[in-house]
């Protein structure tokens, strides 16, 4: 199952273990959390809201929120998990060692408990070298959701850090109308 939305574009998402925004600074955190501040040229924000079976575990169900950042012209680009030729991708993994993450966008934050340490999401930056520059076209923040969460609730936790949500329908499920007699 999959539903994307679109979202007014929050300023500033803040993601990680909340011990490591205790115990580190600077570059040590950096590399252990997502802190995100949304560059302005990126007009538009998209969730998706995901479920589907592990690959190694078809019995459990893994489900994601992913936040995407992009003009809007690009949008359906990243949306559909390509990029310009040209285009390379900076991956960073979302780790938790106390089983719990903090998720924050602008003035909403809740600690989720996860039930586990290890992975729980993704920071990704794709960009574009203009010389020795580095040129940010799209962030994607990929936040795994606990076992305990299901569709249902995830997409209320959705709701709680997004109020603002729209589903976007695809243009093959969009009732076509004839015209009016």
């Amino acid at each position: 199952m999959k539903e994307i939305y679109k979202i007014k574009r929050p300023d500033h998402v803040v993601f990680g273990d909340p011990l490591y925004f205790e115990q580190f600074k600077g570059a040590r955190l950096k590399k252990l959390v997502a802190d995100y501040h949304v560059l302005t040229k990126f007009d538009t924000a998209r969730l998706v809201l995901e479920e589907k079976p592990f690959s190694n575990c078809p019995d459990m169900m893994n489900r994601t929120m992913t936040l995407y950042f992009a003009p809007e012209k690009h949008m359906d680009v990243y949306l559909s998990e390509q990029m310009y030729e040209g285009q390379e991708e900076k991956n960073k993994v979302i780790l938790v060692d106390t089983a719990r993450y903090l998720l924050k966008v602008d003035d909403r934050s809740d600690e989720i408990h996860t039930g586990a340490d290890g992975e729980w999401g993704f920071f990704s930056e794709v960009y574009h070298k203009n010389g020795e520059h580095r040129i940010s076209d799209a962030v994607i923040i990929t936040i795994a959701v606990p076992d305990d969460k299901d569709f249902t609730a995830m997409r209320e936790m959705a709701r709680y850090f997004f109020q603002d949500m729209e589903p976007l329908v695809p243009e093959k499920h969009r009732i076509k109308r004839g015209p009016e007699r």
